[in-house]
């Protein structure tokens, strides 16, 4: 494997499981617990996860578009 498809895969599940858990969010899974374990309000966490999630398309769209990395 090639590090360019390391990083892909790296990414991938970074924006697949950030994804998944704002969809559990949205769909009703109680997350007080992890609002106080972050000491964040809901918006910001919703911030976050946004930031993570555009994040993480950015790179992988990056990295895959790019010619340097094999």
């Amino acid at each position: 494997m090639t590090s360019k498809t390391i990083a892909l895969k790296i990414l991938d599940s970074i924006f697949i499981a950030a994804s998944t858990f704002l969809l559990l969010l949205v769909a009703g899974l109680p997350a007080e617990w992890i609002m106080a374990l972050l000491d964040m309000s809901l918006r910001e966490f919703q911030a976050f996860a946004l930031f993570v999630i555009f994040g993480s398309l950015i790179l992988i769209h990056a990295i895959a578009t790019s010619d340097s990395a094999p």
